[in-house]
């Protein structure tokens, strides 16, 4: 398996035979071996992960498994929360998202794969006591999702790190490491801030996943 993260929540991940591609919207390198089929994933409409841009991507054989707040330009298979779906030897399902649309999970060629989109513990500033109601939701509507997957191990896992959060910006990642089995984590949802792995390396976060930072031009395990 290789990993790359293009930017901020852009990943692209090469199997032996397949190619996958998660969140996509326009902006940083694609380079697509066209000897393997390409699956397009878009978790939901915003625009850091999802652009038209993606229907312009030339590749012989590409696939789109789009969350169905998103309107395709192309032939796409939609995928609503809590639904699976089997696109050739790829076995997908999905989780409802606390922001918009959907995370994904996708298994292939035996690696089984989490891609969050904007999946999270999403604690922001409170100011009043709705925002306090707000960050409640956040939180225990984040673990329920998490509670649909505590079962299973995951060879990586994409989850988002935002420095917006302030102190709360790993909330999201701790809790998926405590809940869920993975082999590697890779952050995502940089923003361009990737000074953010340099934080993140001082942290004493204790994981049982490994941390995969994008301070390299790609990952191969």
């Amino acid at each position: 398996m290789k990993v790359q993260l293009i930017t901020h929540s852009s990943v692209l991940v090469e199997l032996k035979k397949h190619l996958l591609l998660f969140d996509y919207f326009g902006q940083g390198h694609l380079n697509l071996k066209t000897n393997k089929p390409l699956y397009i994933f878009n978790s939901h409409a915003h625009s850091d992960h999802y652009a038209p841009a993606i229907f312009n991507i030339k590749h012989p054989k590409k696939k789109y498994i789009l969350s169905n707040d998103i309107k395709p330009q192309q032939d796409a298979f939609m995928m609503g929360p809590h639904e699976s779906l089997d696109i050739d030897d790829l076995h997908i399902k999905t989780l409802f998202s606390t922001d918009q649309g959907v995370a994904f999970i996708v298994e292939v060629e035996d690696k089984k794969i989490y891609f969050a989109g904007d999946l999270n513990d999403w604690h922001w500033q409170e100011d009043n006591e709705q925002d306090h109601l707000d960050n409640i939701y956040q939180h225990d509507t984040y673990l329920k999702e998490l509670s649909y997957i505590s079962k299973d191990h995951f060879d990586i896992a994409f989850i988002p790190v935002d420095m917006r959060l302030d102190e709360h910006y790993i909330d999201g990642l701790r809790e998926f490491d405590q809940n869920v089995k993975a082999k590697y984590i890779m952050p995502i949802h940089y923003f361009g801030h990737y000074e953010i792995s340099e934080k993140l390396k001082k942290e004493s976060l204790n994981l049982s996943a490994a941390l995969l930072y994008p301070d390299h031009d790609y990952f191969t395990f």
